[in-house]
């Protein structure tokens, strides 16, 4: 199904190879980016008076959860509405349709007046992100070679980082402009990447896999060879072709997909394999750091007692640090491998809050600093693994027969416990303080113990 008028066999805008590859990785990332920035910039908004005149209501801190999760629960549908649409669209169809969401959803959050109208629009703009974060690691590790994708996927992730960085970066900057346009302007600067993934991603290859699982192999070679930049009769080139085929016609043997299989675990382990994808970006969003991406502004005003524009400065060098130590996980992720970068960095995770719950429990502004310091040093260890990990290894580890609903089903998992952390925060802070960070570190502990 080629999108708009295009015909199936796209130029590419010319493009080829590794120029082909690096284009499909910067829409892919455009796309990891938005994911980064729509977190962390609405948590840097809801302390401001102009955002709090319009929605008042903002100022209770159980509305503040349930409108910023608002956001997790439309990308969690999302991520449950790729189980079926996934494979049946394809996967740049799929997230064609997640920009088109976000577009819609961006604008009704920019020009809110309502909180109605507030929560209506994160809704919709999360569906949006939640078809495209289930899609876009298979998209590109299926355009990409065998020993550069766990690379490109990591590199989504660190982007994801860039744009909770952006997102604080732009909270900070917007902090000294007065008026509507304080918290408007950085709710609608998401409209721009979204705009450019929703016009480009039309002149980018389908997955030659997707292409070929659905009886389109002429069109599945050719945007192989203009992946592999290689003549569609190229040894190279059909030796790949015929493997693609050999396993989908293996597959073909048995009989029609059922979700039922997704609970097997006979000689595959499917049920295994998707049960793994599903815990590991679970544990992702269990680990806490939406308590530095998405409130790192308000827990610092609010729980270290630092000043708006202090605080605000303090985020922003945070996210910074948190997008740079993201980048080092594309190499220790692939040297150390990926259950010993888990390990090691989940052991940094929790000895972090371990000090913070400690240091807060002290009346003393001295340790309040160092706990600010110690949330901080939790985003290197985050960073430098579980960023990006777990939709690499959820990715890699699903069966091949049921990719994109395990992939699917695995980024629900994401969405589904960032929904419970992101809601829960707010009130969590107001009433038990301190010990918020203790609920954490066992959070945190999980993985280890699993």
């Amino acid at each position: 199904m080629a999108i708009f008028p295009l015909t199936r066999y796209t130029t590419h805008m010319g493009a080829s190879g590794l120029t082909l590859n690096f284009l499909v990785a910067g829409i892919a990332t455009c796309a990891f980016w938005l994911f980064g920035y729509d977190m962390s910039v609405m948590g840097g908004l809801i302390t401001e008076e102009s955002f709090t005149s319009v929605f008042p209501a903002m100022n209770n801190a159980n509305v503040q959860g349930i409108v910023i999760a608002s956001f997790e629960l439309g990308a969690l549908v999302g991520a449950l509405a790729c189980l079926d649409l996934g494979d049946r669209l394809g996967r740049r169809l799929t997230v064609w349709f997640g920009m088109l969401f976000m577009l819609i959803g961006g604008t009704l959050q920019t020009s809110a007046w309502a909180i109605s109208q507030l929560v209506l629009g994160r809704v919709l703009s999360g569906i949006g992100l939640g078809l495209q974060v289930a899609t876009v690691p298979s998209w590109q590790s299926e355009c990409a070679k065998a020993h550069s994708r766990g690379r490109w996927v990591m590199i989504e992730g660190g982007l994801q980082t860039f744009g909770v960085a952006c997102g604080q970066l732009v909270g900070y900057g917007f902090f000294f402009v007065k008026g509507q346009a304080q918290w408007r302007a950085p709710v609608g600067i998401q409209l721009f990447p979204a705009l450019i993934v929703f016009i480009f991603i039309n002149f980018l290859p389908e997955s030659p896999r997707w292409l070929i699982k659905h009886g389109r192999v002429e069109e599945g070679t050719y945007n192989l060879s203009k992946l592999r930049n290689l003549a569609v009769d190229h040894p190279e080139l059909v030796f790949e072709r015929d493997a693609i085929i050999t396993s989908f016609e293996a597959q073909s043997e048995l009989a029609p997909f059922s979700f039922r299989e997704m609970l097997d675990n006979g000689k595959t382990k499917t049920f295994h394999r998707v049960a793994i994808g599903f815990f590991m970006q679970a544990a992702q969003q269990l680990s806490g750091i939406n308590l530095v991406s998405t409130y790192a502004n308000k827990i610092l005003q609010e729980s270290f007692g630092l000043g708006a524009s202090t605080s605000h400065l303090i985020a922003a060098m945070g996210g910074l640090e948190y997008a740079l130590c993201s980048l080092l996980s594309v190499f220790l992720v692939e040297g150390l491998g990926r259950r010993r970068a888990f390990l090691w960095t989940t052991i940094g995770m929790s000895c972090c809050f371990a000090v913070i719950a400690g240091l807060q429990s002290m009346d003393s502004r001295t340790c309040q600093l160092v706990a600010a310091g110690f949330l901080f040093l939790f985003n290197t260890f985050f960073g430098l693994a579980w960023v990006g990990g777990p939709f690499l290894y959820s990715a890699e580890i699903a069966p091949l027969r049921c990719r994109a609903q395990a992939n699917a089903f695995a980024s629900a998992g994401n969405w589904l416990f960032c929904f419970v952390v992101v809601m829960i925060i707010p009130p969590a802070f107001q009433n038990i303080g301190w010990k918020t960070a203790s609920l954490l570190l066992c959070a945190t502990v999980g993985p280890l113990v699993i």
